[in-house]
């Protein structure tokens, strides 16, 4: 979409912002409220036939889908709208804009993140998956579609591969470097460990700037230690074991889902009112709990 399109008279396209698994995004003016917003659009069409382009909307549907079911989940975006633009009815859904940066731009200015910050952002997504494996599982936590607000507030985002728990995994997506090994395996039936796999390559993504079983030549099994030459960063010893158990091949060596990996997490958390560590990262994820924030 090109700046200056008007969606439903009344959303103006102002500039690209990137692209998630299956659409482009943009921030757009919503000229009734007066606000920005963020557009995620079907990719524009190329030489496909009218069917298959209006077919291919189907994983913008299945994302508008869930993200409605998660209308009561804090720390998903809200949608505000949806509907088709152009003759070659190109879908899109209006959701609310997050104001912050990914967690991987923040990882690379803060790289290696301080322990309490990684555990804090963490928890606030243990959080926020708690809604979600309500009755989905997200395939997708990364860096890439994880936002930390200005004010230190986690949010979610990126449904569109989202699956409902219990599913065969047919259709096999990921990040690699953070996707289950069972994301893999078009045979696997998918549960919220895989996401708490996801979680904890974030962690040692985070703290020791690496993701378990890295450089591989084959898949990793059982007896497959997730760093074969170890890492030099040191980490709380609990805090090490439990990322640990959270990235092993076997979903069933896991915690047993976030609110687990949450209980376990409760007591690296810093303390109500406690004061801002000088070691601090901009933005700060440790405030909410420091500061008694609830999720957005």
């Amino acid at each position: 979409m090109l700046p200056g399109t008007l969606l439903d008279d009344r959303y103006r396209v102002l500039r690209g912002l990137g692209h998630g698994a299956e659409g482009e995004i943009f921030v757009a003016r919503d000229e009734h409220l007066g606000q920005d917003v963020a557009v995620k659009s079907q990719f524009s069409r190329t030489f496909e036939a009218t069917t298959a382009y209006r077919s291919a909307a189907i994983f913008l549907e299945y994302e508008l889908e869930r993200l409605r079911f998660m209308e009561h989940v804090p720390g998903i975006p809200r949608v505000l709208g949806d509907g088709h633009y152009g003759r070659s009815r190109r879908r899109y859904i209006v959701m609310e804009l997050v104001d912050g940066v990914t967690v991987t731009s923040w990882i690379k200015d803060h790289q290696p993140v301080p322990a309490a910050a990684a555990v804090s952002l963490v928890a606030q997504l243990c959080e926020i998956l708690g809604g979600v494996h309500e009755k989905y599982v997200h395939r997708d936590v990364s860096p890439n579609n994880t936002m930390v607000q200005l004010d230190g507030r986690v949010r979610l985002l990126d449904l569109g591969i989202s699956v409902e728990t219990g599913s065969t995994n047919s259709d096999p997506r990921g990040t690699p470097g953070y996707a289950a090994p069972e994301l893999y395996d078009r045979a696997a039936v998918l549960t919220p460990r895989a996401d708490v796999f996801s979680l904890g390559a974030l962690l040692f993504s985070m703290t020791v700037s690496q993701v378990p079983y890295d450089g591989l030549e084959e898949a990793p099994d059982a007896t497959t230690p997730a760093f074969p030459d170890g890492f030099r960063a040191q980490l709380p010893s609990a805090l090490r074991s439990l990322a640990l158990a959270m990235v092993s091949v076997d979903p069933d060596e896991r915690p047993d889902g976030v609110a687990e990996v949450l209980r376990l997490l409760r007591p690296m958390l810093p303390s109500p009112d406690s004061p801002r560590s000088p070691k601090t990262t901009a933005p700060d994820p440790t405030a909410p709990y420091r500061l008694r924030l609830p999720v957005p």
